[in-house]
């Protein structure tokens, strides 16, 4: 699966129909401003993700959106950074290491 990643997104974002389709189990709703400086409530889970053989448990937001959106949180449960010369994914840290708290 692709994901577009948005470094100022805290939660991940994924289309309703991919939450249904994962069967997603959604337990709260949170109010988020997105991007366009809207304000909304959006229902907020878990998931578990894994890049590059690298995996962690994340928070999941479900809203309309044109491509599912991996955020920073995500980004640092896999040890991972942007590098924005490459527009690609580079590690920080060796892995499978315990995430710090």
């Amino acid at each position: 699966m692709e994901f577009l990643v948005d470094t100022g997104s805290f939660y991940t974002i994924l289309p309703p129909e991919l939450c249904s389709r994962l069967e997603l189990p959604f337990q709260q709703r949170e109010r988020v401003v997105t991007a366009d400086n809207r304000t909304m409530t959006i229902e907020i889970g878990s998931a578990h993700i894994e890049v590059d053989g690298r995996a962690a448990a994340i928070l999941v937001g479900k809203m309309r959106v044109p491509a599912p959106l991996l955020e920073v949180s995500a980004l640092e449960a896999l040890g991972f950074k942007v590098n924005p010369l490459d527009e690609v994914l580079e590690p920080t840290r060796p892995f499978p290491e315990i995430p710090i708290l």
